[in-house]
């Protein structure tokens, strides 16, 4: 399940696992501002609004950092998925 709010509104706690994907501010803006109809001011208001990152670890069992290269957040993605699997077996 993919929710930007999961921990803020304590639906984490329905999950045995919580993967927390992150990236700094600015990419977190650049990437929304993608999205049809966006408005800067608007996408600035919402993380503003957010639950900061930093809180946002405390409640995740995996964080995967998707602010390098694409081939390292592959990388950080293997581990947890690796990872999830022990987990389940």
């Amino acid at each position: 399940m993919e929710a930007a709010i999961l921990i803020e509104t304590g639906s984490y706690k329905r999950f045995d696992r919580v993967v927390l994907v992150t990236c700094d501010q600015e990419q977190q803006v650049q990437r929304a501002m993608r999205r049809p109809g966006a408005v800067e001011a608007d996408v600035r208001a919402r993380l503003g609004r957010q639950m900061p990152l930093a809180e946002k670890r405390k409640y995740a069992h995996f964080v995967i950092d998707t602010s390098g290269e694409k081939q390292d957040t592959l990388r950080q993605t293997r581990v947890v998925y690796d990872a999830l699997r022990r987990i389940e077996s």
